[in-house]
């Protein structure tokens, strides 16, 4: 496509039904080798396709929209200098245009078979197959469903997608999305976000942690990141996000973001190194970020965890986070017993993790059993830095519980190792947790049945403080 008058002079013959056979082919061969040419052209049979649905919804014919486009361009001098072949779809009917580029792409895709579907029903198909981001990294379990609701558990890094949702089922999930201008974007635990790009980036974090490094935006269309509560506006930055129903935790490490909650209308701009909380109608102020602390302690009593089922606390028995089932996508053969505890930032400073400290973990088993125990954690800037277990060495005890059920066991983080689940980006992740912040953390037993774990409480203990005395009520 060396002639861009010539490529739209195709692209105009084609919309208008007059290009031969191995002319149509000459359009396909086109497209297929060049990704420029793709979303041009499927951006324009998108466009149509909008522009059809508005002509039926408002009662227009296709008639109509030929006099309608004439008396703009008469009047719009900026109307009229756009492309011949823009201005030319205007003027045709624009559900015959979506017969035909349908019928291109889908006779191309299956030169064998008729076309069995809708011309406009198989015109969207077309549209929402195109790629607009790459896989480059997960773990965990996750469903990816698409934009017409099929649904994928076995996504794989490399896999191209047009968009859909994604999200986190346990709290070891982790999932790094590239769009095609290089953006990237991550989620991380039990989170769920959507996704899609039809000529501007547009994402919905329904609830968990993602983290983004977007690369400058084109003008006047920013990346649009919707939350429950609120909705962001990025122009090219690198910041996290915490999400929940009620509230949202937006830190920036580079650049600025723009945040607007949703229950007043009111509006901030975020710069780098600060943070804002936005939630019912608190202040919404920017904040530098506070200095990271070395110690944290899981608050069970005040907050369920985020994974697995929540005990309140009684006059006997402390509050609790319970383990569900759970069967590994990589293998259905074996049943966990998990429970997950995210470490908030919109609760306090970062937490960091130091070498020679300790993570205490503290509950109740129904028999003895061996706790695995995992931690996930991210750069200071939240890009994505690793997961790690505690319980690899094989030395590792199992845990007695005593007669009324509770246990209390140790892991030392000189002893943690990188999940066996991220070891093919070893490369690319710290080879250790020492200095990076925690995200959260997991337990879970395997004994091919029930072992009652509940978590009553988890320490991150610094070297300093030495081993905690036991303390099973918060």
């Amino acid at each position: 496509m060396n002639d861009k008058n010539d490529w739209e002079e195709l692209v105009d013959r084609h919309l208008r039904g007059e290009l031969d056979g191995s002319e149509k082919e000459h359009l396909a061969e086109l497209l297929d080798s060049n990704a420029s040419a793709r979303r041009e052209f499927v951006e324009h049979v998108q466009w149509d396709t909008e522009f059809a649905e508005a002509l039926h919804e408002s009662g227009y014919s296709p008639r109509d929209a030929d006099i309608v486009a004439a008396e703009r361009a008469k009047t719009d001098g900026q109307w009229a200098s756009k492309p011949t072949f823009l201005r030319l779809m205007l003027a045709a009917a624009a559900v015959v245009i979506v017969v035909l580029s349908a019928g291109l792409i889908y006779q191309r895709a299956y030169p064998q078979g008729g076309i069995h579907e809708t011309n406009v029903i198989a015109a969207q198909r077309r549209v929402s197959d195109v790629s607009i981001a790459r896989i480059t990294g997960l773990s965990g379990s996750l469903i990816w469903t698409g934009d017409r609701g099929q649904i994928a558990r076995d996504v794989r890094v490399g896999t191209e997608l047009p968009g859909g949702t994604i999200e986190g089922m346990a709290p070891d999930s982790w999932f790094e999305l590239q769009f095609n201008d290089g953006s990237t974007v991550m989620i991380a635990g039990t989170s769920m976000l959507t996704f899609a790009d039809p000529g501007q980036k547009e994402l919905r974090l329904r609830e968990g942690i993602f983290s983004a490094k977007v690369v400058p935006q084109p003008k006047g269309k920013p990346m649009l990141i919707h939350t429950p509560s609120t909705l962001l506006e990025v122009l090219g930055t690198q910041f996290d996000v915490e999400a929940s129903l009620d509230s949202t935790m937006l830190n920036v490490t580079e650049g600025k973001v723009r945040v607007r909650r949703l229950s007043d209308g009111r509006e901030v701009d975020v710069p780098a190194k600060h943070r804002v909380i936005a939630e019912g109608g608190g202040d919404l102020t920017p904040q530098p970020v506070p200095e990271s602390v070395n110690h944290w302690k899981s608050q069970l009593h005040l907050r369920p965890g985020c994974y697995g089922t929540w005990l309140p606390a009684t006059e006997l028995r402390a509050a609790a986070q319970k383990s569900i089932p759970l069967v590994p996508r990589e293998n259905p053969s074996v049943t966990l017993y998990l429970l997950g505890i995210p470490v908030s930032r919109s609760n306090g400073p970062p937490v960091v993790v130091r070498s020679n400290s300790q993570f205490v973990v503290r509950g109740r088993l129904n028999k003895p059993a061996k706790v695995h125990f995992g931690i996930a954690v991210s750069d200071v800037n939240g890009e994505f830095a690793g997961k790690f277990r505690g319980d690899l060495d094989h030395q590792q005890p199992i845990s007695e519980p005593d007669e009324d059920g509770q246990f209390e066991v140790v892991y030392r983080i000189g002893d943690f190792t990188l999940d066996p689940c991220v070891h093919d980006r070893k490369e690319e992740l710290a080879g250790e947790p020492d200095g990076l912040v925690l995200n959260g953390v997991w337990a879970f037993t395997n004994l091919g049945g029930p072992s009652g774990l509940e978590v009553t409480e988890i320490e991150l203990v610094p070297p300093r403080q030495g081993r905690p005395t036991p303390q099973m009520q918060e």
